[in-house]
């Protein structure tokens, strides 16, 4: 159930990811890493709150300080694992594929983000 609910909330937070990286660099003209970046850090905050209350629920779960922080250090290596997926990606198939590249950049970071949110954020630890 727990792979369910991830996958629910990371689908959702895809959606608001790309709609914002494609309206960012489409409409306001950043560079698609750029629009990437700000699409992934945006929709990542909204996922940790929905995974804390939602994903990884126990009956003591509450938002944690501790947990928020190692989900930002997650993060840290979600947002290398995209922006330099979607960077190299433009370079190799140009900037007007620019959504096949958004999305390939999201398929790989979201592996990254699953792995890093079971097996480091929110594993169960006493006193948490």
């Amino acid at each position: 159930m727990e792979a369910a609910r991830f996958f629910a909330v990371a689908l959702a937070g895809l959606m608001l990811d790309l709609a914002l990286a494609w309206v960012a660099s489409r409409v306001f003209g950043l560079p698609l890493w750029m629009a990437a970046l700000l699409g992934l850090v945006t929709a990542a905050g909204a996922n940790y709150i929905a995974h804390e209350l939602w994903t990884f629920q126990n009956a003591s779960r509450k938002l944690s300080i501790k947990r928020a922080f190692r989900y930002g250090l997650g993060l840290t290596a979600t947002v290398g694992t995209r922006v330099g997926t979607v960077a190299i990606l433009a370079i190799l198939f140009g900037e007007e594929h620019a959504l096949a590249v958004l999305v390939a950049g999201a398929c790989v970071s979201y592996l990254v983000n699953f792995l890093i949110s079971k097996y480091f954020v929110f594993r169960k630890i006493p006193d948490e």
